[in-house]
C-alpha cells in the first residue's frame, strides 16, 4: 500500500489529528461568550460521535448543525448547571466558614450532593446530542444511563481526571491541551458514550456499518 494513499494508517492518523484540531478550534470559538459553551460541547460530541461511527468527514458541517439545532436547550441546560455550580461553591465556603458541627453538616450535603450533578454534567451534552427530548427528559436520562452503566461512569471520571492532572502538571500536555485538548477529549469519551447508547439503540452499529463502507460479522 502506498504510504501516501488516502487509505494508508498513515493518511488516515494524519486526517483524524487534523479534525481533532478543528473540532478543538471550533469548540473554542463557539464558546467564547461562556454562555454558548453548552451549545458548544453538545456539538462537538455530536461530531465527535458522527466521526468515530461512521468516519465521516464533515466535522464543521455536523458541528454547526447541532450548534444551532441544539442551541435552546443546551444553553438552558449549561446556565442551570452554572448557577447550580455556583451555589454548590457558596455553600461549600460557608460551611468551611462556620466551623461548627452545622458547617460540617452543610459539606457532607453538598458533597452527597455532588456525585449527582457531576454525573449529570458529564453524560447530559453526548445525551443531548444523540437524543431529541425536552430538556428535563434528557437530565433523567442522563442521570439513569450514568448509574446504569457506573463502570463506564467511572472510566470517564479517571479520563477526566488524568487529563485534567496532565494538564496542570505537564508541559507538554498542556501544549497538546491548547492544541487539540477539546477535540481529542470529545473523541475518546464520543467512543465510551457510543457503546452506551447502543444499548438504547441496537439497530445503530449495522447503519454506522454500511455507511462507514464495512461489512457487519
Amino acid at each position: 500500500m502506498n504510504l501516501f494513499s488516502l487509505d494508508s494508517p498513515l493518511m488516515r492518523a494524519l486526517n483524524l489529528i487534523a479534525d481533532l484540531v478543528i473540532l478543538h478550534l471550533l469548540w473554542v470559538l463557539c464558546s467564547i461568550p461562556i454562555f454558548t459553551m453548552g451549545a458548544s460541547t453538545t456539538a462537538l460530541y455530536y461530531a465527535c460521535m458522527k466521526r468515530v461511527r461512521t468516519k465521516e468527514g464533515y466535522i464543521t458541517r455536523n458541528f454547526f448543525h447541532s450548534f444551532k439545532e441544539n442551541f435552546r436547550q443546551s444553553t438552558i441546560v449549561w446556565l442551570v448547571l452554572l448557577v447550580i455550580g455556583f451555589l454548590y461553591v457558596t455553600n461549600i465556603r460557608y460551611g468551611i466558614f462556620l466551623d461548627n458541627t452545622m458547617g460540617k453538616v452543610i459539606i457532607v450535603g453538598c458533597s452527597i450532593f455532588l456525585i449527582p450533578y457531576l454525573l449529570i454534567a458529564m453524560y447530559i451534552f453526548p445525551v443531548q446530542a444523540k437524543f431529541e427530548n425536552p430538556v428535563i427528559g434528557n437530565v433523567k436520562n442522563a442521570l439513569i444511563m450514568a448509574l446504569r452503566h457506573f463502570h463506564y461512569s467511572l472510566l470517564l471520571f479517571f479520563i477526566w481526571g488524568s487529563f485534567f492532572l496532565m494538564t496542570r502538571f505537564s508541559v507538554p500536555f498542556m501544549g497538546l491541551a491548547l492544541i487539540c485538548g477539546a477535540g481529542l477529549m470529545g473523541w475518546l469519551t464520543s467512543m465510551i458514550f457510543i457503546q452506551i447508547f447502543r444499548k438504547y439503540i441496537p439497530d445503530e452499529i449495522e447503519e454506522d456499518l454500511e455507511k462507514s463502507g464495512e461489512k457487519f460479522i
